[in-house]
């Protein structure tokens, strides 16, 4: 399989590898000499050995979708992230090192039923914004809450909001934004908080619109 796989990474080698998208491959620790101008990630369903990702000083945007693992190992000391999405990972219960990700400004978590708590995020002071969706294990947003300069709190589809949660939002001290993309979830659940919140909706638009990234110029 390895063998198959391997063109991929010959492919990429010869590019530009600033922006980069890797699908069903396996990386090894010499890929570092390719990866080493990578700013934005996006992998899936990749095998990437223990300590790689920290290895690239440039790395500022990490997206991980499918695949299967039960925490954010391979993110260990990747240090620089504004950026994290994590998507669909099979088995994934434990996000307890998006608490050190001091760097981060907008967190992305999605289809990922095992987990049941979110880690404190009182000390990442640059995080602004928050997409969290089909958590449906997930008992409580306070973790996420204690993050002091969170702006925007994006809610999608199935996701537990208690009564604690809608208070400590609105009392949030920065919180000026909420949105629930409730598809699927009945009125009788979302429609009251919506209402209780009660502050404006979340302008929607793709992360690298956020970010004011050159595919998404600022409009005039």
């Amino acid at each position: 399989m390895a063998k198959k796989r391997r063109p991929i990474i010959e492919a990429c080698k010869q590019r530009n590898n600033r922006v980069l998208r890797l699908d069903h491959v396996e990386l090894v620790a010499d890929d570092i000499e390719w990866l080493s101008a990578t700013e934005r990630l996006t992998l899936w369903n990749v095998k990437v050995p223990a300590g790689l990702l920290a290895r690239i000083e440039n790395l500022w945007w990490l997206d991980i979708r499918g695949g299967s693992a039960s925490d954010l190992a391979v993110a260990r000391g990747a240090n620089n992230l504004q950026y994290l999405a994590v998507n669909q990972v099979r088995g994934m219960c434990d996000l307890s090192l998006v608490a050190e990700m001091v760097a981060l400004r907008y967190l992305d978590l999605y289809g990922l039923p095992r987990v049941a708590e979110l880690p404190g995020c009182a000390r990442l002071l640059n995080l602004e914004h928050a997409r969290i969706g089909q958590l449906r294990g997930l008992a409580s947003l306070h973790g996420l809450l204690q993050a002091p300069n969170l702006r925007e709190l994006e809610l999608v589809r199935a996701i537990n909001v208690s009564e604690t949660d809608v208070n400590e939002i609105i009392g949030h001290p920065a919180i000026e934004a909420f949105s629930w993309f409730a598809e699927n979830v009945p009125d009788k659940i979302w429609a009251p908080v919506r209402e209780k919140i009660a502050l404006p909706a979340v302008h929607h638009m793709h992360p690298e619109e956020w970010f004011r990234l050159p595919e998404f110029p600022a409009a005039d």
